[in-house]
């Protein structure tokens, strides 16, 4: 049964209208501590509010202390703290906004956190500019002609093959970060293949 949670992460709040309709419209809305001073000045009350409590202010503790829970460990940023307690809950669905921008390591860091989360639910992050999401190879992905396509596989040997995308891959490793960046999806899918199996974040823009 597919259970959604919406997460969102002290990052850059999004501004696109849709992303906002999302957080009002979700069953349940997880803050990371200090993001909850966006939802407050929107009148969004969430369901929980978590993390090691560093960057929420006293006044939002005591606002709303029946909805805080307090992890201390350093172990994993705010982000795991969350998400790991929404898999507790048996969500099975689990979209992340508000993880990208700011400062660019926590950027960084964040989204290589869905190859950690892959195992555990369906979970993308998304972004006023487009949304990241991991898949294994083989596979094919939903996009739309035109679609700016990204690719980042950390297992920088594997050698990938692609259909559908305007600069194919042919049995081609990524050892930088910047191999697979800017493509462009030619149908309503793309598909990729590897030499073995092997799990790749895939960026795509909204339009």
């Amino acid at each position: 049964m597919k259970k959604q949670a919406l997460i969102l992460a002290n990052g850059q709040f999004p501004r696109n209208p849709t992303l906002i309709q999302a957080i009002k419209n979700t069953t349940f809305l997880v803050a990371c501590d200090g993001a909850i001073k966006h939802l407050d000045r929107l009148k969004i009350i969430p369901n929980i509010i978590i993390g090691d409590l560093d960057s929420i202010s006293k006044k939002f503790q005591k606002k709303y202390a029946n909805k805080i829970i307090h992890i201390k460990e350093q172990e994993s940023n705010d982000l795991s703290k969350a998400f790991f307690y929404c898999i507790k809950q048996n969500f099975t669905h689990i979209t992340i906004l508000g993880a990208t921008g700011k400062r660019e390591d926590h950027t960084l860091a964040n989204i290589s956190l869905l190859l950690q989360y892959y195992d555990y639910a369906n979970v993308e992050i998304r972004s006023d500019y487009g949304y990241f999401k991991v898949y294994e190879t083989p596979c094919k992905i939903p996009s739309h002609k035109g679609q700016q396509i990204s690719l980042f596989c950390l297992e920088t040997h594997r050698k990938i093959t692609s259909t559908n995308l305007k600069y194919p891959l042919k049995n081609l490793a990524l050892p930088l970060w910047a191999n697979g960046t800017l493509n462009e999806a030619l149908d309503s899918h793309f598909s990729l293949i590897s030499d073995k199996k092997t799990k790749i974040i895939i960026y795509q823009t909204l339009v």
